[in-house]
């Protein structure tokens, strides 16, 4: 949530700080000027026009890029979806009574222990060979369980917004800490799913094999990879954190809301 009003905040602050120098040569006050700007646009200055130009190309740069990261995103799964249904085959794996899976699984048949969440409309939880090689009845349940969480939870929804500010302002670097921090949160979500399903033993000790075989797999993301791992075991190795108390939640809300808010709230009245 403090992320999310972070980058609100954010992009409504720059488009509002264009909007204030056009309307600083309309009128005394912020309003009056705003709402001169559509019929008064003859008057502006060069400040005036500077700022338009700002809030017209921001805005404009704001939508395209989003727009054209989703959509790049949207492709990308769509192909690997039908990649996956070329090279992977139905799993029903059998779980006690009253302790169903609701995401369809699909098997690859490769060596490497890999489990992951394909979403989207009609999510996927993908496992390999490898994963049912190395993995006993209690840590698969643990792992499914942590993949069938992100589906059920749109994780990718929550990321996706991050991923496009991170890569409308790629020089910005809390962009970059926005999807690397949100990205550990949602994970920890799925780790409380799992964890609540099937106890922290088998998840921490699944974790610990999946995460020998990524590394031996490597990657560019391995580093970052390994230090949220770790994160995580070390979060899953501890006891459970109480319920946070109600006056700390609600400072929370209340401060996600003052970081929207309160920026144009101080120009609405200046």
């Amino acid at each position: 949530m403090l992320w999310q009003a972070v980058g609100l905040g954010g992009g409504l602050g720059v488009l509002s700080a264009g909007l204030t120098l056009a309307a600083a040569d309309l009128a005394g006050q912020w309003v009056a000027g705003v709402a001169a700007v559509p019929g008064q646009w003859r008057r502006f200055g060069p400040a005036g026009w500077f700022g338009m130009g700002i809030t017209l190309g921001v805005g404009v740069y704001l939508v395209s890029a989003t727009a054209t990261s989703t959509m790049r995103i949207l492709a990308d799964r769509r192909s690997h979806r039908h990649r996956l249904a070329l090279i992977s085959t139905p799993l029903e794996p059998r779980w006690p009574a009253g302790r169903e899976m609701g995401t369809p699984v699909r098997l690859v048949d490769h060596p490497h222990a890999v489990a992951y969440c394909l979403p989207g409309f009609r999510p996927r939880v993908v496992l390999t060979r490898g994963a049912l090689d190395v993995l006993d009845a209690a840590e698969l349940e643990a792992v499914l369980a942590h993949e069938q969480a992100h589906a059920r939870g749109r994780h990718d929804l929550v990321i996706q917004p991050f991923i496009a500010w991170a890569k409308t302002f790629p020089f910005l670097s809390p962009g970059r800490r926005a999807v690397g921090a949100v990205t550990l949160l949602v994970e920890m979500l799925a780790d409380d799913a799992a964890v609540r399903r099937c106890g922290r033993a088998p998840l921490h000790s699944a974790l610990h094999k999946l995460r020998d075989q990524h590394l031996a797999v490597g990657g560019a993301d391995t580093d970052a990879w390994r230090r949220q791992l770790r994160t995580r075991i070390t979060r899953i190795s501890a006891e459970a954190p109480g319920a946070l108390p109600r006056p700390m939640s609600a400072l929370i809300y209340g401060a996600a809301f003052v970081l929207v808010v309160a920026p144009p709230m101080v120009l609405l009245f200046s």
